[in-house]
């Protein structure tokens, strides 16, 4: 059962930090997590009642996964813009697909040769903090003048690499309680999680397009869009299939090609405003999270694998979005500019949280409970960290590398 005046009460604290921070000039999702983190010293300190459940209520099974993620993943697919999408899709795919892979290897075999981490720990451990997570970014972005092209590189990135990520984890999951590695059946699995995902998202958005053509009602609408992000995710999930890529396949198709043909402006309107506040409240609850938790946990002994997993993974990161400049034709290279963002961006924060909970709830047969904690603690750690100090980089760095200035 989830306890639901811990959230409350959170959801008003977030409230109030969002206000202040915006009279700030603070990225919100910076301002969460520090207020996270002090409500979790304060609550691990005296026992502050009733925060001193968060922890529980937040830990409570599924709360992430199937409840907040799905509208996060869904609502960033619905504002995709396909014809700059189409513009940069090597750049992305190439981002999304190879540079997980190459992150999550470059940092699993680094973290297991200079840490007590064995090599499919310290896997799991990449691949689950391979998810980037743009939400402080995109505030950024939206708040200063940033070209669009930019921005649609950065989101479609991460809304990609958040089911590349998922789905590595999966795998490694399945290693871990096989006791076993086949390249061929491992590979087999990842196709077979994309392919459902990806058909399962269109079968949806085809119904979605059905039923919007036979309605006209704001708040029905309405309900659809729910109903199509959360059964997507489940159904995908049900089945076998990947849950985010069948989320975000039917949120693109929905914000691309359904909502423009069959469905009213006033409805669209509508949509929009409800699903912001929805993925309002969601990530206030992660990020609040990310900070709360950092704060009840005692990671003291774990700061040398939190830096060093934070920065091999930014140079991992840095190295692969470098070699796309001079790999790419002249014609599709970016100003050089643009990829020092690309590389900013990568802060790490929701989809990892979700993904280190779910492993704390569930933990696989093949981990003992003391890689659990500290894949745990080098997750919490490296997405606290690159919260706070990735987005006062980007801050800094956009706001010179553009010129920009607060839009009107």
């Amino acid at each position: 059962m989830i306890d639901i005046v811990p959230l409350l009460v959170l959801l008003l604290l977030a409230v109030l930090v969002v206000v202040t921070a915006r009279r700030l000039h603070v990225p919100y999702t910076v301002a969460l997590v520090v207020l996270g983190f002090f409500i979790g010293i304060l609550s691990s300190a005296v026992g502050f009642s009733p925060l001193t459940k968060s922890e529980e209520t937040l830990l409570a099974p599924g709360l992430f996964f199937n409840v907040l993620l799905p509208p996060i993943i869904f609502e960033a697919a619905l504002h995709v813009n396909l014809t700059l999408l189409r513009r940069r899709a090597g750049l992305i795919l190439s981002l999304a697909f190879a540079g997980v892979l190459f992150t999550t290897f470059f940092t699993g075999v680094l973290v297991s040769e200079f840490t007590s981490l064995s090599l499919i720990a310290a896997l799991l451990l990449a691949a689950i903090l391979s998810p980037t997570d743009p939400i402080a970014i995109v505030d950024l972005f939206r708040r200063l003048r940033v070209p669009e092209e930019l921005s649609t590189i950065v989101e479609s990135e991460s809304l990609l690499n958040d089911a590349v990520g998922v789905l590595l984890f999966v795998v490694i999951l399945q290693v871990l309680s096989t006791g076993s590695f086949s390249l061929a059946a491992s590979a087999a699995q990842f196709v077979l999680l994309t392919v459902g995902g990806l058909a399962i998202g269109l079968v949806v958005a085809v119904a979605v397009y059905v039923l919007h053509r036979t309605i006209d009602e704001p708040s029905v609408e309405t309900a659809i869009s729910v109903v199509a992000a959360y059964g997507s995710f489940l159904l995908a999930n049900a089945v076998g299939a990947s849950g985010i890529i069948a989320c975000a396949i039917a949120g693109i198709a929905v914000g691309s090609f359904v909502a423009p043909r069959a469905v009213a402006p006033e409805s669209r309107q509508a949509i929009a405003v409800f699903w912001n506040v929805v993925v309002y409240i969601a990530t206030s609850f992660i990020f609040l999270s990310i900070g709360l938790l950092f704060g009840l946990s005692h990671l003291l002994h774990y700061l040398g694998l939190i830096a060093l997993v934070g920065v091999v993974m930014f140079f991992g990161r840095a190295a692969f979005v470098y070699a796309h400049r001079p790999l790419a034709g002249p014609g599709r290279r970016l100003p050089r500019s643009w990829y020092n963002v690309i590389t900013f961006a990568g802060v790490r924060g929701a989809i990892p949280v979700v993904l280190a909970l779910e492993l704390l709830t569930s933990p696989p047969a093949g981990l003992s409970g003391s890689d659990v904690t500290a894949i745990v603690a080098g997750v919490l750690g490296v997405a606290f960290a690159t919260i706070l100090l990735g987005n006062f980089l980007a801050d800094w760095y956009v706001k010179r590398a553009f010129s920009a200035r607060p839009a009107d």
